[in-house]
């Protein structure tokens, strides 16, 4: 019995030195832009919906806008507190397109521009009332 408890003990103490080191205070490294590859995937996957759902063009500058509304609105894109002003530009941007969108669906290229005008100051009126907040590392949140 006591041979087979000093092998068990061997066979154990083997096991553990071949388990690969695994820390827990190990650091992740951080990425750079994070959700930047999932909005890009939004815009272009709302493009590309947006002109086969829509007519061609036109369709497309629906999708476009709308995908990139979406995109600088959502939760990931909130999370860092240095991108406000982007994404403040990046709302105008969507907008405009949105509205030159449905102003060309609509009118042809003189509503492509009264919808573009239309939708991109509505946007800008929009946003520029808005709270901005400035996020510390700790998660707390600072209204200015």
């Amino acid at each position: 019995m006591k041979k087979f408890f000093v092998f068990t003990l061997l066979i154990v103490f083997a096991v553990s030195m071949a388990v690969p080191e695994a820390f827990g205070q190990t650091r992740r490294k951080k990425k750079k832009h994070p959700g930047l590859a999932t909005n890009i995937a939004i815009v272009a996957g709302s493009t590309a919906a947006g002109a086969l759902i829509g007519r061609g063009r036109n369709g497309a500058m629906i999708g476009a806008g709308a995908g990139l509304l979406y995109a600088s609105s959502r939760k990931g894109s909130k999370r860092r507190a240095y991108n406000s002003n982007y994404r403040r530009g990046a709302k105008i941007a969507g907008g405009t397109l949105l509205g030159a969108g449905l102003g060309a669906w609509a009118g042809g290229k003189t509503g492509m521009a009264l919808g573009a005008l239309a939708g991109g100051g509505a946007t800008y009126l929009y946003t520029k009332n808005g709270k901005r907040y400035y996020r510390a590392s700790n998660g707390r949140v600072f209204y200015r």
